[in-house]
């Protein structure tokens, strides 16, 4: 079921380039019970990504967005001291 992301519902929060990145921060949300929703701007046909054309925006209820953004900041900070 696809749900629209128009903007006095939705936020974007990350715009993730590779794949793995994208699972990953998937994961961190999804572990925190924030719901979200996806738009990919893949292109299938190409056997890579470059820019925006291999991005995919995540985006939550802005209800929740805060609350989003705090878990990113937090989950950031941690990787960059070498937590992760």
């Amino acid at each position: 079921m696809s749900v629209p992301l128009d903007s006095t519902t939705w936020e974007k929060i990350h715009t993730a380039f590779h794949e793995a990145e994208l699972h990953l921060i998937l994961g961190i949300l999804g572990g925190e019970g924030v719901e979200y929703r996806l738009r990919s701007r893949r292109v299938p046909q190409l056997p890579f990504s470059h820019g925006a054309l291999g991005s995919t925006e995540i985006y939550v209820p802005h209800a929740e967005a805060p609350n989003a953004k705090r878990i990113l900041l937090v989950y950031r900070n941690r990787a960059s001291v070498g937590e992760g």
